[in-house]
């Protein structure tokens, strides 16, 4: 799959040092070019019977360092990270593939720069 639709970023979310609303901070670990993928039927009624809803997948090169408490940003909006599936593509290549749910932003926004 070609790594083509855009830039993800992966954000650590860290206890913030700060008085209340500044409740946590955003600290990236990586940024990587990401290739779309379908969310099938199955995966969205699977979501959706356990009360979550599948926003995006997406595929990115291996990286062991993400996981669900992580937060990805593409372009503007925020995304829960869902589910991480570290495995190989069709070539045997190694990749990490990620179910988003897309957040309000409310809590996230303006403490990233671009």
């Amino acid at each position: 799959m070609l790594h083509d639709a855009g830039i993800a970023v992966i954000y650590q979310v860290e206890a913030g040092t700060g008085p209340p609303p500044v409740s946590s901070e955003l600290k990236e670990k990586t940024r990587q070019a990401f290739g779309e993928m379908t969310v099938g039927v199955t995966r969205f009624y699977s979501a959706a019977a356990a009360g979550k809803t599948v926003s995006r997948r997406i595929e990115l090169w291996r990286d062991d360092r993400i996981d669900t408490r992580d937060l990805c940003r593409i372009g503007k909006r925020f995304y829960l990270i869902q589910q991480v599936v570290p495995t190989a593509d069709d070539d045997g290549l190694l990749v990490t593939r990620l179910t988003l749910e897309e957040t309000d932003g409310s809590a996230w926004e303006g403490q990233y720069v671009d």
